[in-house]
């Protein structure tokens, strides 16, 4: 697959593309139902001026004054090239159970800084009906970024996921769903070029450093559907979010921030 993205003016001028992608894919299915997928990427990033217009770098002063505030010396780094290899297992579909798994690696692009890193990103997932009434889908997501200069982790997310159906009786259909989004980034610096921090300019001259981030958040929603008659139906739901200092500790910390509440009624009344 060869992939193009251009600005439109650069398209129409006949200027380069932003992003040039070459991806190779082998699929295969095995005997038994089972699948595999392999995939080599190919990319090159152009840089993007217009992304950055906010951002600047920042020189501490030595005498404890005010970091003196230098221009963003991003265009200087020209393209990222990527190199990255991606592997897909599926199983066959079995009577109580079937998972899937997902996998890359390589060298890709870390725009929050303009430089070349290292991507990990793993997927894992799994369905599970050990009855006609019951299902279960598990699913964990790991997206990490490190700096390919010192090997040191620029972002982290984490996405543990649960769903539960169950299907009371005909009529009657209960869904839970339990995630949690863990979010972890480092104070972003110039790690590539200049070592600086990196910082966000609000307007000319007011200008922050980027200083690390930790988001914990952890989500439920549950919801009964209620069909006794076609066209008429009750569906009743629920959600609530809450958040930790510290990622998947669902400890004493876990605080609520919000919940909220639905009802829909729908009847089709024939005449």
């Amino acid at each position: 697959m060869v992939d193009g993205t251009w600005k439109y003016d650069d398209f129409v001028g006949g200027n380069d593309a932003l992003e040039k992608k070459l991806h190779l894919n082998q699929t295969a299915r095995l005997v038994g139902g089972w699948s595999a997928a392999a995939s080599v990427l190919i990319e090159r990033f152009n840089y993007d001026a217009d992304i950055y217009t906010s951002y600047a770098l920042l020189r501490p002063s030595i005498d404890d004054g005010p970091s003196e505030i230098l221009p963003w010396t991003g265009p200087q780094t020209g393209s990222i090239p990527n190199l990255d290899f991606a592997l897909t297992i599926n199983t066959p579909k079995f009577r109580h159970f079937s998972a899937d798994v997902f996998a890359l690696y390589g060298h890709d692009e870390n725009f929050l800084e303009w430089a070349s890193g290292e991507i990990m990103w793993l997927t894992l997932g799994a369905d599970v009906r050990p009855t006609e009434q019951l299902r279960m889908r598990a699913d964990y997501q790991l997206q990490q970024i490190n700096r390919r200069t010192d090997g040191s982790r620029v972002e982290l997310r984490r996405i543990p996921r649960l769903k539960l159906e169950y299907q009371i009786a005909r009529p009657l259909f209960v869904r839970a769903i339990g995630e949690y989004n863990s979010l972890e980034r480092d104070a972003l610096r110039d790690a590539s070029r200049s070592g600086l921090p990196i910082a966000r300019c609000s307007a000319p001259g007011s200008c922050a450093p980027v200083g690390a981030l930790s988001v914990n958040r952890f989500r439920t929603d549950l919801l009964v559907s209620y069909q006794p008659t076609p066209g008429t139906v009750v569906f009743v739901g629920y959600g609530s979010q809450m958040a930790e200092p510290s990622a998947l500790r669902f400890g004493r910390e876990l605080e609520r921030t919000n919940d909220g509440v639905f009802l829909k009624l729908s009847y089709l009344f024939r005449v």
